[in-house]
Parts: C-alpha cells; structure tokens; sequence
C-alpha cells in the first residue's frame, strides 16, 4: 500500500513536470506572436499611410517639452480641459516628455482648438501656415491633428482640431482627445489591421489598449532616434521587446 501511495504520487508529479515541460514552449510561441504583432502594428502606425509606406518613411518624435494651449472657443470649457489632461497625464508617464498645459499662445508649441465645425477651420488657421482651405482637405476626417518636423526630423509643433458640436452630439470627445493627442506625438496614422485599438477608425476602442501604450513606449524609447530610417528602426524596435520592452 505504502509503495503504490508512493507511486501514484510520483505520477502526479511526473504529470505535473511533463505540464510544465509543455508549457514552455506553448510560452515562448506566445511571446514570439505578441512580438511579431507589436512589430507589425509599429511599422503600420508609425510608419504606413493610406496610400501604402513611403519611401523616405522615418522616425518622427518629439524631443523637447511639449506646451499645450487650450485654445476653447466653445462648448463646455471643463469638461473639455479635464479630459485633455487626463491623457496627457497618461502620455506623461509613457513618453518621459515634460508635457504641460501654458496659459498663453504664444509660450505654446501644440495649440489644441476647440470650436463648431462651421467655425474650426478658421480657428485652427490662425496657428497654420499655409492655412487648410476647407473641410474637404481633411479627406472625411471629424477630428484631425497635424504636426510639422523640423531640423533631424524632430517634431517642433502640432495643431489639434475638435468640432465640439459634432463630437458632444456623437459622444466621442474622449476618443477624439485621446486619438489626435497620441497621434500628433508621431504615431499618425490608422489601421483596420491594429484592432481593437484607438488607431483604428472602426474599433470601438476610447481609451489607450496596452498594446496601444506599448507602441507610445516603443516610439519614445531613447534608442529610437528622430530621423532614423524604417528598416534600422524596426530592427531596433523588435530587439526592444525580445529583450523584454522598453
């Protein structure tokens, strides 16, 4: 009795090693198909456009503190600061960046505008140069961002616009915060392949996935420099996370 205890035990611990034996590399797959996802979705946000990848495709990011002006025309004035601030407390935490709201325009280097959609334009052109002729330059966007780079392919400057008429009616101010903030950081487009995700116009997604807050890591990780060509950063970026993430 005392033997057959002992082997029943045994095989319990066989199983239990055999288990573990197995799961190791059920592990090391799953981690190679969250590596290769997270390369893909870098390379299709950060690098792709609608019109496929550019030739000249390269790192833009920002590399100094980003000043934010408020600049609310309409709608509700709180409620429309307090979401903006509470992303970019958020983007604070995954970039590094010293990233601030300022009291004058003229201390700014991201203006963010509120207005109605029949006044935006307007409002926003008074921090664009050249200036958006019309709506029908924004391809059917509600809400766009758009930032300039400057020198090695550093970011110096965005503009961010919001019809607060429209997206109060719709219910997607947050989403609309959230998305044109992140992407104006230079992770700048969408994709129907990245989902759920806020870089995808067809996703439910309001909020930053955790994949989304891996590719604003990955972006400000300081191997990654601004200018640096596709292929190097890709490169770079796969190394990154199979040595564990930023």
């Amino acid at each position: 009795m005392a033997a057959l205890s002992w082997a029943r035990r045994s095989v319990g611990v066989l199983s239990r090693c055999a288990l573990l034996l197995l799961a190791i590399p059920l592990l090391g797959a799953s981690n190679n198909a969250r590596v290769d996802r997270l390369v893909t979705n870098f390379d299709l946000i950060i690098f792709n456009t609608e019109f496929g990848t550019p030739m000249d495709a390269k790192i833009h990011k920002w590399v100094t503190s980003i000043r934010i002006f408020l600049d609310a025309r309409a709608g509700p004035l709180d409620l429309e600061r307090r979401q903006l601030e509470e992303h970019v407390a958020l983007l604070r935490r995954l970039t590094g960046l010293k990233i601030d709201l300022v009291p004058k325009a003229s201390d700014a280097n991201l203006m963010f505008v509120f207005d109605t959609a029949d006044r935006l334009i307007g409002s926003v052109n008074r921090y664009l140069d050249p200036p958006l002729g019309s709506w029908k330059d924004l391809h059917g966007s509600t809400c766009f961002g758009m930032f300039a780079v400057k020198g090695a392919q550093a970011i110096g400057y965005a503009v961010i616009g919001i019809p607060i008429d429209i997206v109060m009616s719709q219910g997607i101010l947050q989403a609309c915060v959230i998305e044109e903030t992140t992407q104006v950081l230079g992770l700048p487009n969408d994709s129907d392949k990245v989902y759920p995700s806020v870089f995808n116009d067809h996703s439910p997604q309001v909020t930053l996935t955790d994949d989304d807050e891996m590719l604003v890591r990955l972006l400000y990780s300081p191997r990654l420099q601004p200018g640096m060509a596709r292929p190097e950063a890709l490169k770079i970026v796969r190394q990154i996370l199979e040595e564990g993430g930023p």
